[in-house]
């Protein structure tokens, strides 16, 4: 297994692993508090028929994202472009998990004659989130949100105000104080948060792709995920008809694993 890097003249580090020798690539995006290893248990390393790239996202694994300002679609693209390069890669599948979905897309839209096949778990960034959007666009709530998560104190007693009001589903509660539990943690989830959030799209733009440039889009849902619930998923293949939808009886950490038959078929059918 190769594991090089990309480098940015901004001093940005895109890290992934490349394993397989086959003529099919596949670019593989995992979730938050994950890393390239996110995909190990469906990829064999010897595959002749694909060649796999599986990277780390920014504030993940060995990715350095060497800013203070937002990632914005352009760069991603330049950066992408150079890795494209690099590589000698013309032709290329796309797979993503959670918010690792941002980045998927957002090549999906930049290279979009390039994109053979997108698949997509549990997507993050296409349809609107309330509260991801109050915490990270308006100035004053990223200040409050930073407040939040460097001072534990009051993150803490947020959350019991969460679980005493019933606001928030308690699986999902529960899962948010596994990802805030440390500085480590608290840190990563506001420099993915407010840095990703330019990288998002809609149902319309997946539909246009799927028409306009013939490409495949798969929507796939967990249906016990609280994360990203399975009605809110397909919501948007209502909207948009072509995109084909596929839900698992998974919950959010399991879908990757529960996924991969209906990948593999998907890529060998393309």
């Amino acid at each position: 297994m190769v594991m090089p890097d990309v480098h940015y003249p901004d001093g940005h580090t895109l890290h992934f692993h490349k394993t397989g020798t086959g003529k099919t690539v596949v670019l593989w995006f995992h979730g938050f508090g994950q890393n390239h290893l996110a995909f190990n248990k469906i990829i064999e390393p010897d595959q002749q028929e694909f060649t796999h790239y599986i990277f780390d996202l920014f504030y993940h694994g060995n990715s350095v994202w060497a800013s203070n300002t937002p990632i914005k679609k352009h760069t991603w693209k330049e950066l992408i472009q150079r890795f494209l390069d690099e590589n000698g890669i013309t032709q290329f599948h796309v797979v993503a998990f959670s918010i690792g979905c941002r980045f998927g897309v957002t090549i999906a839209e930049q290279f979009p004659n390039q994109v053979q096949t997108l698949t997509l778990l549990a997507p993050d960034g296409i349809q609107f989130r309330f509260w991801y959007a109050l915490v990270t666009y308006p100035y004053l709530s990223r200040k409050l949100f930073h407040r939040i998560v460097t001072k534990p104190a009051l993150w803490n007693r947020l959350l019991s105000v969460l679980e005493f009001t019933r606001i928030i589903d308690r699986k999902l509660l529960r899962f948010a104080q596994r990802q805030m539990d440390s500085e480590q943690k608290r840190s990563q989830v506001y420099n993915s948060w407010v840095n990703f959030r330019h990288l998002k799209s809609h149902a319309t733009k997946l539909g246009q792709l799927a028409n306009h440039h013939k490409m495949h889009i798969t929507l796939v849902a967990g249906t016990r995920d609280k994360i990203v619930p399975a009605t809110l998923v397909q919501k948007l293949q209502y909207r948009m008809p072509q995109l084909h939808y596929h839900s698992l009886n998974a919950n959010h950490n399991e879908l990757i694993g529960m996924s991969s038959n209906l990948i593999f078929k998907l890529l060998h059918n393309q």
